[in-house]
């Protein structure tokens, strides 16, 4: 058997293990040593493992990655989600649709805070929905709401899945946290408006609140002061060339410590249970992290990178095709399993296409980010969507897919905008001090 053809059967068996909820890291992990063994020998196969373990744990560009964990897990263990939320809403919850306005906002400041979209949208979900219940918010546009601001953490420096891409593609991570600018802005743009739409033509009931006194505003504002605070200091050391990207990851985790002590909203017992579950998380990202490496590994031995490659041959001179092709791959593989498996698998056979194709790798990593991200709201699969489904078990599947459904279009408007201008993503990376 050619390593084309055991490179291609391994592949579909990725995909398979996947889709019966067996763990990426197990899938991959399994096929990876297994298809490389047959390649090369189990003693190859085992001294690979081996190598790609230590390779994996001691690269220096993912020393950062426990480290804006580890800060997500202290913000979210200090209470700024749920200040957010309420500053926002004192903020903009008297305009129609201001609530759902300030949980996208609110989720947006999370998700710059704790990188994982996941995380935030459980968080929102258990805070911003019960109060948009009481406020007579329809439930389609209370949970898409909650669901779309919740992919907004994957994008939003310090996003943990850009991270992984750069480890994988071997890029700059700090300029792929700087790309994301532009983006970030359209895409709130987007989903404030996909929030207006449905209220606009009724289709949605989003009733008015009293305006908050200058006094809860004044206090508002400044709840707002210490995420806005850490986020342009993770920011403004990027963008001035002051920190590294690992230096940045380190910083933002001790302001965000020194802000839960000297607030005095971080208890010990909170400490504890963030520095527990930052172990457990990157203990199962790292895993991943791994079996990817190993996973990789083996299709680069088969050949099915380059024999994709070369079989799109006839229209690498047409990226715009090349780029909608992969579009299409991820909206189907997107309503089937979580973004970090599509990235997982796809990456290591999409970046050499690109490469090919003359497609920038930094606009890739944000354009690849971004259709993972819409697969999160994707029905019938979208992960936000259970996580809502699980945090509150009284709401509707049906009132979830129809709630989502303006985020999606959204979405969809947003990659075509990069597609359409992609300077919104390479400018400021190639031109930031």
């Amino acid at each position: 058997m050619s390593g084309i053809v055991l490179g291609g059967i391994g592949f579909v068996f990725a995909i398979a293990f996947i889709l019966l909820e067996v763990p990426v890291a197990v899938a991959l992990g399994l096929v990876g040593l297994v298809g490389t063994g047959l390649i090369i020998g189990v003693q190859g196969a085992v001294t690979m493992g081996a190598t790609t373990v230590w390779g994996s744990l001691t690269n220096y560009t993912l020393t950062m990655l426990p480290l804006f964990v580890l800060m997500g897990n202290l913000a979210a263990h200090s209470g700024l989600s749920a200040r957010l939320y309420r500053s926002m809403s004192v903020l903009i919850g008297h305009r129609r649709g201001g609530l759902a306005l300030a949980t996208i906002g609110a989720s947006a400041g999370f998700g710059m805070i704790s990188g994982s979209s996941l995380a935030t949208t459980a968080t929102m979900a258990r805070i911003a929905l019960p109060e948009m219940k009481l406020a007579g918010y329809s439930a389609p546009l209370s949970a898409g709401s909650v669901a779309a601001g919740g992919t907004l953490g994957i994008l939003i420096p310090p996003s943990t899945v850009l991270v992984i891409y750069a480890f994988i593609a071997e890029q700059s991570i700090k300029s792929l946290l700087l790309a994301t600018a532009g983006p970030i802005v359209v895409a709130i743009s987007l989903y404030c408006l996909a929030v207006w739409l449905p209220i606009r033509l009724g289709w949605a009931n989003a009733p008015q609140r009293g305006r908050a006194d200058n006094a809860e505003r004044l206090e508002a504002i400044r709840e707002l002061v210490p995420p806005v605070g850490i986020f342009a200091l993770i920011m403004g050391g990027l963008y001035s060339g002051l920190f590294t990207a690992n230096e940045t990851a380190a910083i933002g985790a001790t302001v965000v410590l020194l802000y839960g002590v000297v607030s005095r909203r971080l208890s010990l017992n909170g400490f504890a249970r963030a520095a527990m579950d930052t172990a457990l998380t990157c203990g199962a990202l790292y895993l991943v992290l791994v079996a990817a490496n190993i996973f990789n590994f083996f299709l680069a031995l088969s050949g099915l990178p380059f024999s994709l490659t070369a079989m799109f041959s006839d229209i690498l001179a047409y990226p715009l095709l090349v780029i909608l092709l992969m579009l299409a791959i991820y909206l189907v593989l997107g309503t089937l399993m979580d973004s970090l498996a599509m990235l997982l698998l796809t990456v290591p056979l999409f970046v050499p296409i690109a490469q090919a194709a003359n497609i920038d790798l930094i606009w890739f990593g944000i354009f690849a980010v971004m259709v993972v991200e819409m697969g999160l709201i994707t029905p019938p699969v979208g992960m936000n969507l259970f996580v809502i489904k699980s945090t509150n078990p009284e709401i509707q599947m049906m009132d979830l897919w129809r709630g989502v459904t303006p985020f999606v279009v959204a979405d969809l408007v947003r990659v075509f905008i990069i597609i359409a201008v992609p300077s919104i993503v390479t400018w400021l990376p190639y031109n930031a001090f």
